[in-house]
C-alpha cells in the first residue's frame, strides 16, 4: 500500500522530480526560507510605509479612508487583492519574496558557471537585502527589475519593467538601459514600450481625475524625496564599507571590461543613484545586492580559492548587522507591542474631533482619521479650528500657552472646542493642489465634501 502511494505521488505530483530539485538547489532553498522568515517578521512590525500601503489598498478596494498619492500604486493594488487588511502585508511580502527568489533561481539555472552557495548567501542573506528590503514596495521593484534584466523577450521586459517602476518611481531611470540595449531594433523598442504604456495608463488616468495632472504622483514623490530632502547626504559607516566591498567585487569580476552586460550597467546606475541621493537609507542600494551576488557567484565558480574568503566576509557582515540590533534596538517588537502599548492614544475626544500629529499615519490602524502637521501654518491655527494635536517629538518645542496633556511618550495639545473630523484624508506635501483641483472643477469624479475638513475650502 505504501509502495502504491509512493508511485501515485511520483506519477501525479512528480514527487521525485520535486525532491531532486530541492536537493539540487539546497543552498538557495535554505537561504530563501531564512530570508522569507526575516521579511515576514519585519513586516509584522508594521512600519510607517506599510501602514500607508495597507490603506492605499483599502482605498483601491473602495474603503476610502486614507491615501498618499505620492506613493506608487502596485503595493496597494496587491494589498487590495489580498483583502486590504493588516495581514495583507504579510501575504504581499511573501509574494514579493517568492518573485525575488524565482529570479535568483532563474539566473542560477540559466548561467553555466555559478557557485550556488555564495549566490544564495549574498543574494538572500546580505544584510542590506535581509534587513532593509521590506518597507512596502522595495522588494517588488527589485524583483521585477531583476526579471526584466534576465529575460530576453522585449514585451515581457516591458511588462516587468512597468511593474518595477509602478513599485518604485526611481526605477524609471533603468528604462535608459533597456532602450540602449534595443537601440538597433525599433520593433523591439515598440514591443518594450507598449506594455509599459498599457500598465501605466490606469494610474495616469487616476492621477488626472484627482488632480488634473497625470504625473502628479511622480511630481509629489520627487518633491518630497528630492527637492525637499536634497540630492546629497553623507553615507553611514556600513554604507561606506559596502561601497568598498563592492569595489573589491568589481575588481575581481572585471566589471570595467564587462560593462556591455546590461546587469553590470544596472549596478553602475544603482550605485550612482544611491551616491547622489539625499535619502541614504540602505534600501535605496538594494538593486546592487543581487547583481553583486551574481558577480560573486561567478568569481567563486572560477576561482575556488576565493570561495572561503567570500563566505567568511558575509558571516562577518551578518554578525556586525546582528550586533546593531542588540546595541541599538528599535522601538516596539510587533504590531501589538506598538499599537497596544499606549503609544497611540485612543481617547474619545481624539476620535470624535479633528486630530493632527507628527506621526499621523500611526492613528489609522486605530480607526482615527488623523491629519499631518506638515502643512499647518501653526499649532494655534489648527487648535482654533477645533482640532487637537498629538506630538511625539516635542522635547525642543515651547508649549507654554497651550492646554497640554503630558503622557511621557507624547503630549496632547487640547482645543477648547471640537470640530468633527473628516471621514477621509489625502496626505502629501502637495495635497492642497488636490483640494483646489477638486473644488475648482466641481469634481463629479470624486465627492470630497466629507474629506477636506478645512473651513476655507468648504
Amino acid at each position: 500500500m505504501i509502495f502504491m502511494g509512493k508511485n501515485i505521488l511520483e506519477k501525479v505530483f512528480g514527487f521525485n522530480f520535486f525532491l531532486r530539485k530541492i536537493i539540487e538547489l539546497k543552498w538557495l532553498v535554505i537561504s530563501f526560507f531564512i530570508f522569507l522568515i526575516a521579511q515576514v517578521w519585519q513586516i509584522s512590525l508594521l512600519p510607517w510605509d506599510s501602514i500607508a500601503y495597507v490603506f492605499q489598498g483599502k482605498w483601491f478596494c473602495g474603503q476610502q479612508i486614507y491615501l498618499e498619492l505620492l506613493r506608487p500604486p502596485l503595493p496597494g493594488v496587491v494589498n487590495c487583492l489580498f483583502g486590504a487588511q493588516v495581514y495583507s502585508m504579510l501575504l504581499s511580502t511573501a509574494l514579493a519574496c517568492v518573485i525575488y527568489f524565482a529570479a535568483i533561481v532563474y539566473f542560477y539555472v540559466k548561467e553555466k558557471k555559478v557557485d550556488q552557495l555564495t549566490l544564495a548567501l549574498y543574494a538572500l542573506l546580505f544584510p542590506f537585502i535581509l534587513f532593509a528590503s521590506n518597507f512596502g514596495g522595495d522588494l517588488f521593484a527589485v524583483a521585477f527589475l531583476l526579471w526584466a534584466l534576465l529575460i530576453e523577450s522585449p514585451w515581457k521586459k516591458g511588462v516587468l519593467f512597468a511593474l518595477a517602476s509602478l513599485s518604485r518611481y526611481n526605477f524609471l531611470i533603468y528604462a535608459v538601459l533597456f532602450l540602449w540595449q534595443m537601440r538597433k531594433d525599433l520593433r523591439k523598442i515598440g514591443w518594450f514600450v507598449l506594455p509599459i504604456i498599457l500598465l501605466w495608463l490606469p494610474w495616469l488616468i487616476f492621477n488626472y481625475l484627482f488632480t488634473g495632472n497625470p504625473f502628479f504622483s511622480i511630481n509629489e514623490s520627487s518633491f518630497l524625496n528630492v527637492l525637499y530632502k536634497g540630492i546629497w547626504a553623507l553615507p553611514t559607516t556600513d554604507q561606506v564599507i559596502f561601497f568598498v566591498f563592492f569595489l573589491i567585487v568589481a575588481f575581481f569580476s572585471k566589471l570595467q571590461q564587462n560593462l556591455n552586460n546590461i546587469k553590470n550597467q544596472a549596478v553602475v546606475i544603482g550605485w550612482a543613484q544611491f551616491i547622489i541621493s539625499g535619502i541614504k537609507e540602505n534600501r535605496f542600494a538594494l538593486v546592487v545586492v543581487p547583481l553583486m551576488a551574481f558577480n560573486i557567484s561567478k568569481i567563486c565558480a572560477i576561482h575556488k580559492n576565493l570561495k572561503l574568503v567570500f563566505i567568511v566576509l558575509i558571516l562577518l557582515f551578518l554578525g556586525a548587522a546582528t550586533m546593531q540590533f542588540y546595541l541599538a534596538p528599535g522601538q516596539g517588537g510587533s504590531f501589538e507591542d506598538v499599537y497596544g502599548s499606549g503609544l497611540v492614544p485612543t481617547d474619545s475626544f481624539l476620535k470624535n474631533c479633528r486630530l493632527a500629529s507628527d506621526k499621523w499615519v500611526w492613528f489609522y490602524p486605530q480607526g482615527i482619521v488623523a491629519e499631518t502637521l506638515a502643512d499647518m501654518p501653526s499649532f494655534d491655527y489648527f487648535l482654533a479650528r477645533g482640532g487637537n494635536i498629538v506630538l511625539y517629538n516635542y522635547k525642543n518645542i515651547d508649549l507654554n500657552g497651550f492646554n497640554v496633556i503630558n503622557r511621557g511618550d507624547y503630549v496632547i495639545l487640547k482645543s477648547s472646542f471640537c470640530t468633527s473630523p473628516p471621514k477621509k484624508y489625502i496626505s502629501g506635501s502637495l495635497r492642497n493642489y488636490v483640494i483646489k483641483w477638486l473644488k475648482d472643477t466641481n469634481s463629479t469624479f470624486y465627492d470630497y465634501s466629507d474629506w477636506v475638513g478645512y473651513p476655507e475650502y468648504n
